[in-house]
Formats: structure tokens, C-alpha cells, sequence
């Protein structure tokens, strides 16, 4: 770890505040350098909705109101980026006749799977949004966010491709399908790239977002050769159509991701934003000369259970292990914040990269 002395030289060659969060995460996907240490709530969906007083089950009824609420939070808290619909990654299931199954403020999955065999994911060749009223009212919400909060990076969500996968099989299936039949994996893959397209295409030509965000931490439970042969294809499959049109690509991973770290960047992602797992020195250097690193500061032990002192010192032990902090680099919690996550515990860590 470098001497706190010389991390804290690095404020002395940033440029001056100038930069907007949503310029400025743009900066940092571009390779510049920003004019400060970058930061930003990851996901954050569901512990905005419980702080705001929404209730999930009620989007599709007033879009406009969770953006007002949404708006409200995120419009309080210094964070560059807004994960737009974290949480409600499963609403695009409804278009293909995915019955959604909303428990209590939990992000909501399915009532039952829909897909048994290939022969049903391939039938879902045209994924038509407009038969999802949540999706519909989630794209309405983003529209309000947008307007509310011009000057942040609004990073739309989806589930990543093998996720999807987890999503709208039966879990022992898949199982056995990993095992058994390739195949199987790569079609249901492609429907998930599907899925999360047709969320995200009509974000992006109403120019609503700025970037899209996957996780796909259930690759860590297959094999390391499967996720590189058949899921990685589609993760970079929906990142080139995203990259396509301007937008940047960010992904998570969760879990037991230490095996795999060094697979993420052939996703094609912008950003990879990792768990309290890693040494976040040793990831940087492997990525920083090809994409921006994000995290890792613990978000249960430290930013939802740890006092004000305490989250300030992991801040610091965090950046302290980042050999240029504005280059290539947003601070993160490792994980979405847990819904009961206290307000003034998530300031304290999104304001301690001024202080240190």
C-alpha cells in the first residue's frame, strides 16, 4: 500500500472542479483524468424507493412520481451516478409473459419460469416492450429523472445475460443444463440479450441515458470455461450494440469473483465495478490501462453497519490502494446498498474522498 503522505500529493496535480458528475464519468470512460476523485452510489434502487415512501408494486401507476422521489434522494447526495431502475431489473420478463412477483419491498423475480427448453427462448425472437406496462412506466421514470438531474450520469439497469438465465429458468434445470447442453446456455443467453435491449433501446433514442449497467454475478457459479466460451460472447454481444450508439457499458460482479477477474475485461465493458472479494490494487493495475475500475469499499460491514470514523477510513484504505485515484478510477460501495442502509452512513462515504 503506498504511504498515506503520497496518495494525498495526487490533490495537488487534479485540475480544478469543473466538471458535472455526468461530464465527468464521461471523462473517465474517455481515459482523461478527472478533476476529482469520482464517486457514486451503486445501485441504490431499492433503498431510494423505501427512503422516498414508494412502494415498487406502484411504478407502473405513477412513473412521475417515483421520479420525483427518486429525484429528491439522489438529487441530495454527491454521487456522479444515478443507477436508473436498480432493482427492477426483472420488469422487461413481463413483455415475454413473465408474471412478476413483487414481496414486500424486495426486488421483485418471477411467479414461475418460462423458459423449459431452447425451442421456448428461441420463440421469443421480437421482444415487443409495450406488452410490459412496468417497463413502459420504468422508461417514463428515467424520462423524469433525466429531467430533474441534468448534470448526473444516469446508468440505465439490466440483468446480465446468465442472470437472465436464473431469472426465467428453473434453477435445478440450468443446473443440469450447464452440465448438459451448451446449447440450452447460449439460447437463453440470447434471450436475455434481448430482454435487455429491448429495455434499453428506447431509453437511448430518446437520449434519456448516458450508460447501461448489467451484473452478472451468477457466472461465478459456473464453471470458469463456460462463462469464457458461451456467456462472455453475450455479455460483449450487448455491450458492441450498446457501445454502438455512444453509450458506456458497465458491469458487476459479485460473489466469488477472484478466479474470474481477469476474464471481465473481455466482456468489453467501459467499467467493472467489483465486490470487497479483491484487492482493489491488484484489479487496477491489471485494467487500468483498459478500462475504469470501480468499488470495493464493503457495503455491509462498513457503509451500512460501520460508523462515520470507520467508513471514512475504508474510503481511505480504498483510494490509499489506487496508484492514481483520478485516473481510471470511481469510488464505489462493493454491492447495492441494503434498503435500510442509514442516509447519513451513505453521505458520509460519498463525502469522504473531498476529506482525505
Amino acid at each position: 500500500m503506498q504511504p498515506y503522505s503520497a496518495f494525498c500529493n495526487f490533490s495537488a496535480v487534479a485540475l480544478p472542479y469543473s466538471m458535472d458528475g455526468r461530464n465527468r464519468v464521461k471523462a473517465i470512460l474517455r481515459g482523461d483524468r478527472s478533476d476529482r476523485i469520482s464517486r457514486a452510489v451503486f445501485g441504490g434502487g431499492l433503498w431510494s424507493y423505501r427512503l422516498a415512501g414508494l412502494r415498487i408494486e406502484e411504478t407502473a401507476k405513477s412513473p412521475d412520481l417515483f421520479a420525483e422521489g427518486i429525484g429528491s434522494v439522489f438529487g441530495d447526495l454527491d454521487t456522479d451516478i444515478v443507477f436508473a431502475g436498480s432493482g427492477l431489473n426483472s420488469f422487461p420478463a413481463e413483455a415475454i409473459g413473465g408474471h412478476l412477483n413483487f414481496r414486500g419491498g424486495q426486488a421483485p423475480l418471477l411467479s414461475f419460469p418460462l423458459i423449459q427448453k431452447a425451442e421456448d427462448a428461441r420463440y421469443f425472437a421480437r421482444i415487443d416492450i409495450t406488452h410490459s406496462p412496468h417497463s413502459l412506466a420504468l422508461i417514463e421514470m428515467i424520462a423524469g429523472l433525466r429531467s430533474r438531474l441534468p448534470d448526473r450520469y444516469i446508468c440505465a439497469t439490466s440483468w446480465g445475460p446468465f442472470t437472465w438465465a436464473m431469472i426465467l429458468c428453473d434453477w435445478q434445470l440450468l443446473q443440469d443444463k450447464v452440465v448438459s447442453d451448451r446449447g440450452f446456455v447460449q439460447e437463453v443467453c440470447d434471450l436475455g440479450v434481448r430482454l435487455s435491449l429491448a429495455l434499453y433501446e428506447p431509453l437511448i433514442e430518446r437520449g434519456l441515458i448516458d450508460g447501461i449497467s448489467i451484473p452478472d454475478g451468477a457466472v461465478t457459479l459456473i464453471p470458469d470455461a463456460l462463462y469464457r466460451e458461451v456467456v462472455i460472447p453475450y455479455e460483449k454481444k450487448l455491450f458492441d450494440m450498446v457501445r454502438a450508439r455512444g453509450i458506456g457499458c458497465f458491469l458487476h460482479q459479485c460473489g466469488k469473483i477472484s478466479q474470474q477477474i481477469s476474464l471481465y475485461p473481455e466482456t468489453g465493458a467501459d467499467c467493472i465495478t467489483v465486490d470487497a472479494g479483491v484487492q482493489i490494487r491488484d484489479v487496477y493495475r491489471m485494467y487500468q490501462d483498459r478500462l475504469v475500475t470501480a468499488g470495493n469499499v464493503d457495503v455491509i460491514n462498513t457503509i451500512y453497519g460501520g460508523k462515520q470514523g470507520h467508513i471514512c477510513r475504508a474510503a481511505a484504505e480504498c483510494i490509499e490502494e489506487i496508484s492514481d485515484p483520478f485516473y481510471r478510477f470511481i469510488l464505489m460501495p462493493s454491492c447495492d446498498l441494503p434498503p435500510d442502509t442509514p442516509i447519513l452512513n451513505v453521505k458520509e462515504f460519498l463525502g469522504c474522498a473531498d476529506r482525505i
